[in-house]
């Protein structure tokens, strides 16, 4: 059996590793676009800021696996079972899974290509800006697009490499995507205190050469860097003439397969459900993409496992404040309860006593536990008071919240 996967990320390598496990004599290659070995993306802040070293920063490929660097699939001939690359060659395969990930959204605006004008998705990305950074002129000023949690981590990398930080946030809040108004207002207050500047409301409309941007209200700001992170859309712009059905990702059944038999997908490019809304959706997770990596090579093996899906959450340090999201925490009302204090904002959602989301912001604890309350789906009105304060603990959990 001919197993190819593109995409060597955590859905790519975790699914090569169990078709390695399941089926050792099976022929598995694993085609990357990138010229590196694979690399753990989330962590690329940390690379940046100097806590991490570059050689922490690799995974390794598993064991007897045809592992190809440079090699970007732009083809995929369904009826012959085909796939073709960058590098002109054609890939037969006897089951595919698509792993691509997502691509970082960047507008086309004048000036846009200029060396010091980045996304921040990618190694040679960091890679850019440190040798930008090694200019002691260029440290100075970054202006970073956008204000989800790319574009914070990535400022929060700069703030401590003793850049000042802009914000541009198209929206009205930071986060938008993830918090309610108060829930922003702290935090912004927080970016406030550390010297980092907000402008709401604003775009970035040109850059000149020498660094100068025009916004969409006609004020300018002179920076050193700026990075786009707007945020991050599927890879599947090569599937556009394949036949394998997508809306903003790949559509799978439980199996992890696509409308084509014999091609499953997994991973950031992938629409899978979503525990708390029941809909069909991109959660783009590491936790997520190494499980659906893990059942889709099992049913390409012939072996028969079922995704139940994930459920939408963050949780993050940023600026040196704590924030933890999941499920519909920007919801309102009639069973909603919230708790603030000085840089500290807690809410729960909840419908007919089960939790919906919740937003914690400067105190974070239990992660774990309130993730499993919220997949499970588990009445818990009689705890609501516990929940909110964050302090509802595992062991209460077990006592009390299972003989429900």
């Amino acid at each position: 059996m001919k197993y190819v996967i593109i995409g060597a990320g955590p859905a790519g390598l975790n699914a090569a590793a169990t078709l390695r496990r399941v089926d050792s004599g099976g022929d598995v290659t694993l085609l990357s676009g990138e010229a590196t070995p694979p690399y753990a993306k989330m962590v690329l802040p940390y690379l940046l800021a100097g806590l991490m070293e570059e050689k922490n920063l690799f995974l390794p490929v598993p064991d007897n696996v045809t592992f190809r660097t440079g090699c970007k699939a732009t083809r995929i001939n369904t009826a012959q079972r085909t796939l073709e690359t960058d590098t002109g060659e054609t890939v037969e395969y006897d089951r595919l899974l698509i792993a691509t990930g997502g691509v970082p959204e960047r507008p086309v605006i004048q000036g846009s290509d200029y060396p010091f004008v980045l996304t921040i998705r990618d190694l040679p990305d960091v890679w850019q800006i440190q040798k930008l950074l090694k200019d002691k002129k260029k440290k100075g000023h970054a202006v970073i697009a956008g204000a989800g949690p790319v574009s914070m981590e990535t400022g929060d990398a700069l703030h401590r490499l003793g850049m000042k930080i802009t914000l541009i946030v198209t929206s009205n809040r930071v986060f938008s995507t993830m918090l309610d108004v108060p829930g922003a207002a702290v935090v912004e207050d927080h970016l406030h205190k550390q010297g980092v500047d907000v402008l709401k409301g604003e775009d970035i409309v040109r850059i000149g050469s020498s660094g100068k941007i025009t916004l969409k209200s006609g004020a300018t700001l002179d920076s050193n860097l700026v990075v786009f992170g707007k945020g991050v859309n599927p890879c599947v712009a090569f599937l556009a003439e394949s036949g394998i059905a997508m809306r903003r990702g790949i559509t799978v059944n439980e199996c992890m397969e696509t409308s084509i038999p014999g091609i499953f997908a997994a991973g950031d490019a992938v629409e899978t459900k979503d525990l708390v809304v029941g809909d069909q959706r991109v959660n783009a997770l590491w936790p997520a993409a190494v499980e659906q990596g893990r059942i889709a090579a099992l049913n390409m093996a012939g072996i028969a496992a079922g995704y139940d899906g994930s459920i939408s959450r963050n949780i993050l340090r940023v600026f040196g404040l704590s924030i933890f999201v999941a499920g519909q925490g920007r919801a309102d009302g009639p069973e909603i309860k919230v708790s603030t204090g000085a840089g500290l904002y807690h809410k729960i959602v909840m419908d007919k006593g089960i939790l919906k989301g919740f937003i914690f912001i400067g105190e974070v604890r239990h992660e774990g536990l309130y993730r499993e309350i919220l997949q499970r789906q588990t009445g818990m009105g009689h705890f609501a008071n516990a929940l909110l304060r964050g302090g509802f603990t595992y062991g209460r959990f077990q006592r009390q919240a299972m003989r429900i």
